[in-house]
This record gives structure tokens, sequence and C-alpha cells, in this order.
């Protein structure tokens, strides 16, 4: 180890207990903001009243909680990133990128964490308060600014690893950087400089577009990518001014915003359900109600992923808790081990589109969609998969019984009496989602009280001592995510300021070709491109870019959020990097990837039949939807 590694070393274990004490208060934020949204709900219900500011004190909150663990995720080295091509270079080379790489990242965030401090300077001069409670902004943009500074510690750690693994290889390697340092600031003197080129500015978009992508396959964070691009263009669109501004005030005032609380309770819902153990009892009854048919335990996964994704709103966290328990009961009675694994796998996507469903509200947040309507629209759209799932399974394996053999009968008293270990999945879901549909909740109160009936539950099952485990999960997993949505509302500013989206829209709109056609053409760029990069990044990438397009040829912005979610869910099982795969692959160790990306595949061929019938039929996702109130 140099010496750049014995800093690094030293800058962690200096930060990492300061870390994880804001992080427990950052977390312990999130209770408190459950709490208050339960008891708003509670009071407005049953006493008529409601507590004063409850949208002010949310935002504030939010600003403190996401801004709090996002050094816990960095230690953990939780970022996005695609590391599909990178991982093909030669380990200098990696090593070189890396240290380019995370140089930029600790630039963006030096910038940005600066520039939050300096805008809470100035509105604390003008005074500038929350509109309900009048409580000053300036505060809680500046404590915001320091956990940023702290989180810049971070990632200066991080890098030094990254020089520490460069210069152990020889100071030659070094020389390399020069070259990709001296690209990067002339690409920053072009714009910070305002150096004119004489390019239009559809064609700076595109350039713009294609600098990010290469940032994000040369494995750089796809958040510090996006903000990195965002600032760069900006800069030279509207001058550097205006770039830094967005920079102090696009990352807070994204962050500390009352539609993003979804996001931290609905997470820590779905983790509390895992940690409560409810994904086994829901595993035992559908095994009891339809194992005796042919591939029934696999049949049984299915079904026990589409309850449990009624609680749980992700993927991996679906394939997770199922894996654990129906791989090893599968192989227990001789499933071929692709028919095991891929029924697990594929049973798992269904987390991201039975609601509720953190695809959906990237979509929403992405398109300004309503949450709640996309959650009612993903529920027959999700029945239907689950049975095409089942469908497709029970075929196979009657014409083949060794891929699935049935297991041994139960009586109709058995049934019935497994029955009680659906209460839970079946109480959380009504009250979230049928409060959503009756228009009891908003989408905002529907994840407080889930969460919190998730916390009653696992109280119920004797399971709280989990509770430390789900909460600590759901920090790091918020703050793996809302590092990608401060770059997404960064870069939206350069894709505003370009007009590459209305131009691209307005170049489909003149093709002389069927929508439908141009529609199936989107949908199998969206597939290439989940092959070789995680799905929801690439849709958070792209959708703001075609949205427009979607817009243009008349398309139903529900209807097309259900097709995006099922593409999500292809991109988490196809090869090479279906995360889903990952996930089964880490539970099943003996079972090779070949096999699982093998047992992938029939799965993936019902997602297409549904996605053409959800075309035929758009009503199968506008229907309910159309009935709310």
């Amino acid at each position: 180890m140099t010496l750049w590694g014995k800093w690094a070393n030293t800058i962690e274990n200096a930060v990492e207990r300061v870390v994880k004490g804001l992080t427990l208060f950052s977390l312990i934020l999130v209770v408190v903001l459950m709490l208050a949204i339960v008891a708003d709900v509670t009071g407005r219900f049953f006493f008529k009243w409601s507590i004063f500011g409850t949208q002010d004190i949310c935002e504030f909150l939010m600003g403190m909680i996401v801004f709090g663990v996002l050094s816990y995720t960095g230690l953990a080295r939780r970022h996005i990133r695609v590391n599909i091509f990178i991982s093909k270079f030669p380990e200098p080379v990696r090593n070189v990128i890396d240290v380019c790489t995370n140089f930029i990242g600790l630039a963006v965030w030096i910038v940005i964490s600066w520039r939050i401090l300096s805008w809470s300077f100035s509105i604390a001069e003008d005074n500038l308060v929350s509109p309900v409670l009048y409580w000053p902004v300036a505060p809680f943009a500046a404590y915001s600014a320091v956990l940023g500074f702290i989180f810049c510690i971070v990632i200066l750690a991080e890098t030094l690893h990254s020089v520490d693994q460069l210069v152990s290889r020889g100071k030659k390697y070094a020389l390399w950087l020069i070259p990709e340092f001296g690209l990067v600031a002339a690409i920053c003197c072009i714009a910070f400089m305002g150096v004119e080129l004489p390019l239009s500015m559809f064609s700076i978009g595109l350039i713009g577009i294609g600098s990010l992508l290469i940032l994000v396959f040369l494995g750089m964070p796809i958040g510090w990518a996006m903000a990195f691009v965002g600032l760069v263009g900006i800069s030279y669109f509207r001058g550097l001014d205006a770039g830094l501004s967005v920079m102090g005030t696009a990352p807070y005032l994204s962050i500390a915003d009352f539609k993003i609380v979804v996001f931290p309770l609905f997470l820590l819902m779905g983790l509390l359900a895992w940690q409560a153990g409810i994904s086994k009892d829901l595993y035992d009854t559908a095994s009891t109600w339809i194992g005796r048919l042919p591939g029934g335990i696999a049949s049984a996964t299915i079904a026990a992923c589409a309850s449990f994704a009624a609680i749980c709103g992700e993927s991996m966290p679906t394939a997770a808790a199922m894996g654990t328990i129906a791989i090893p009961e599968m192989q227990r009675h001789k499933y071929d081990n692709s028919l095991a694994t891929g029924a697990v796998a594929a049973g798992g996507t269904l987390g991201i589109l039975i609601p509720p469903s953190i695809g959906f509200i990237w979509y929403a947040i992405l398109t300004e969609q309503s949450v709640a309507k996309l959650f009612i629209a993903g529920i027959i759209p999700g029945i239907m998969l689950a049975s095409l799932f089942i469908l497709t399974i029970t075929i196979r394996s009657a014409l083949n019984p060794k891929l699935g053999p049935p297991a041994p009968s139960t009586t109709w008293k058995q049934k019935f009496a497994s029955l009680k270990g659906t209460w839970a999945m079946i109480l959380l879901f009504l009250l979230v989602i049928g409060g959503l549909y009756l228009g009891v909740f908003t989408p905002r109160e529907a994840a407080a009280i889930g969460a919190l009936g998730a916390l009653i539950l696992m109280a119920v099952k004797a399971m709280i001592k989990r509770f430390p485990t789900a909460l600590m999960e759901t920090g790091k997993t918020l703050g793996m995510m809302m590092n990608i949505l401060i770059g997404v509302m960064i870069i939206g500013h350069f894709f505003t300021a370009s007009e590459a989206p209305l131009g691209f829209a307005e170049f489909v709109a003149g093709l002389e070709a069927n929508r439908y056609i141009i529609f199936a053409l989107i949908l199998l760029l969206y597939v290439i491109l989940g092959c070789v990069m995680n799905i929801i990044p690439m849709i958070i990438l792209t959708l703001p870019i075609l949205w427009p397009t979607i817009i243009v040829l008349g398309f139903d912005p529900i209807w097309f959020g259900v097709v995006m979610v099922i593409i999500m869910e292809m991109g988490q099982i196809t090869p090479p990097i279906g995360m889903n795969v990952f996930v089964i692959a880490g539970v099943a160790k003996d079972v090779p990837m070949g096999t699982i990306f093998k047992g992938v595949f029939p799965f993936v061929l019902c997602e297409i039949v549904a996605i053409m019938l959800l075309t035929l039929f758009p009503q199968i996702a506008t229907w309910l939807p159309s009935m709310m109130k």
C-alpha cells in the first residue's frame, strides 16, 4: 500500500463513526416522517383535524434524510454504475479511468455542496420561508450542504484508494492520466469560457447525450455522470453563473420535495415485510394450494412472488426473499435447476409491476404522471403476467415431468388452514392500494400507513429485532436512488436548454411511419440497451429524451408507464447483466449463471406476449385507473 492508500484509510476511519451517526439520525427522521403523516391522516379521518404544515415538515425532513444517507451509501460503495464494458479493459486502464471518474465525481459534489451553502446564505438574506409554517429555509439548506461536504470526504477517500491502486503499479501508469485530465479540462474550458462552436443547439444536445453515455459505460456512477454533463451543458448554453446556480438549487429542491416522500416510506415498508418473514408464509400457502400441479412448486413460487410484490415494491428484494426459501425446496423435489432458478428470478420482477412499485414511482417523477393511477394500472397486468408465468410452467412441466415433478397432495383442510399465512399481505395490500383506489389516501399517506402497518406486523410476529437491519438497508438503497435523482434533475436543465428531446420528437413525428412501428422500435431499443446496462438507470437516462416523442405519437401516458415497467422487468433478467439473475446466483451458488439465464428465457417470452396483449387491448391497463375516485 502506498502513501495514498494510507491517507485513504485514515480518512475513512476518521469519518466512519460520524457517517454512521448521521445516518442513524437520518433514519430516525424517516420514522418521524412516517409517524407525522400517519398522525395527520388519522386526525383528518377520525377527528376532522390535521397537523398544520405537514407538507412543509415533510419537505424539510426529506432534505435532512437524503443528504444524511448519501455518505453511508458511499462508504458501502453502493453507487449505481455500468461495469459491463470497463470490466473488459486491462486492469491498469481501469485504474486510470477510475481515478479520472472519481476526481470528476469529487469535483461535482464539491461544487454542489459549495453552491447549496452559498444559496443558503443568499436565501437567508432574502428571508425565504416555507409557504405554510413560515420556517426559514436557509438553516435546512445549510445543514444539507454540510452533509454534502461530508459526502465529499467519503468520495475523496474512494478517489485516493483508486490513486493508490494506480500508483502501486508504477509511476509510468500515472502519466496516462495526463491525456484524460487534459480532455476534461479542454471540455470544461470550452463550456465555462463561452467558446462558441459552429454547431446547432440540437447538435450540442446530442453531443451531451453521447458524452453522458460514454462516461456511464466507462463505469462512472450514473448520478455523478449526469450532474457533470448537466453542469458543462448548462454552462455552455447559459453561462457559468447559470450552471453554478443550478448546481446549488436543483439538488436541494429536487430532494426537499413532498412527492419524493414515497421513496423512503415504500422502501421501508418492503424491507420491513421481508425481515418480518411474510415471504415464507406466502410461499407455504401457495405451495399448499397449487404445489400438486405439474411444476407446482415453481408455480407456487410465482404466486408467492406476486403476493409479496403487493407489499414490497422492489424486484431484487422480492427475488432474494423467495430465492432463499423456494430454491432449496425445489432442489429437494428434484426440479430442473434452470426452471427452479428461472422461476424465482422472473417471479421477482413482479415486484416492480404489482403495486406498490418503485418502478412506477420513478416513471411518475420523470413524466409528472399520477403515482396513484400508475399503481392501480399495474394490478391487472401484474395478475395477467403472473398467470402467464404459471401457465408456461404448467405446460412445460406437463410435457416434460422431469422439469418440475408435482409435490405431494394436500387436503382441503390443509389448504384452508394455510390461508392464515396470507392475512398480513392481504391486510397491507387492502390498506395501501384500497385506500388509493377509493381516494382515501394520497400515495404519500399510503406509503406511511403501509410502513407503519409493516412495522406493527413485524412486532406481532416477534421479529422486531430485525427492525434496525431493515432501517439501515433502507438508508443504503435510498442514498443510491437519490444520488441518481439529483443527477437527473441537474441534467434535465441541460436537456431543456438544448431542446434535444423536442427536436427528436419533431423528427419522429415527421416520419411517414405508423406510430406502432415507431413504438416497436423504441421498445427494441430498450430491450437491446437492457442487455448491456441496468434497466432502471437506463430508463432514467433515456425517458426524458423519448418522453416528448411518446406524447407526440398520442400514446396514453398511464398505459405506456405499464409497458415501461414490463420492459424494466425484462431488463432485470436478460443477459449479460440481469440484476435478478445475479441475486439468484448468490442464493444458488451451485448453479452456473448460464443455467439461470437459460431458465429465464421462457419468462422473457411471456413478458413479450404481455406487451403484445397490452398493445392490442390497452384497457387491460387503463380500465381500473378510469374507475378511481
